[in-house]
């Protein structure tokens, strides 16, 4: 595959994530779950190519960025590392342990620095008990987040692959 090739169709994919993750914000708030989509154009695009992926992903917060900052945050620290850390994952290797342990690691850690650091809830309201215990209530949700992402970006991947979407 040539050097154009994934960066057009990383073009393309990141204008997607970009509008999947706005879509609250464009129409209402109606449209709040369709921001879990966000992360798979992103997942696409750096399992075809990790470099272009992080490009895709580090564009798309940005576009996100424009039109909201909130939902921009959330793009950046939840939906496009998912997005992102899949598919890196996926490119370098096929066991599915590896790539959901790792990619939950990472999300975990991005969760902490959203919900501690910058004070915003992850949940929308603050979650119980100690610090630690808090920790592994996050990193649960990674994991369940993860298995669930990684088969559905799967899926997804293997039907456009199955059609001749990124055919030569």
């Amino acid at each position: 595959m040539s050097n154009t090739r994934p960066l057009v169709i990383g073009a393309l994919f990141t204008i997607m994530a970009a509008l999947f993750q706005s879509l609250p914000v464009i129409f209402s708030e109606v449209f709040v779950l369709f921001t879990i989509f966000s992360a798979i154009p992103i997942y696409i695009v750096a399992r075809i190519n990790p470099k272009a992926g992080v490009l895709s992903y580090l564009v798309a917060a940005m576009l996100i960025m424009i039109i909201s900052t909130h939902e921009g945050l959330f793009f950046l620290f939840t939906n496009g590392v998912i997005g992102c850390s899949l598919g890196i994952s996926s490119s370098y290797t096929n066991k599915k342990a590896i790539i959901c342990a790792s990619s939950s690691i990472i999300l975990t850690v991005t969760l902490s620095i959203m919900n501690y650091g910058i004070g915003i809830p992850v949940f929308g309201t603050k979650l119980p008990g100690a610090l630690y215990l808090q920790l592994f209530i996050l990193f649960l949700f990674s994991v369940l987040y993860n298995v669930i992402y990684s088969y559905l970006g799967d899926f997804i991947y293997k039907k456009l692959v199955k059609y001749n979407v990124f055919r030569k």
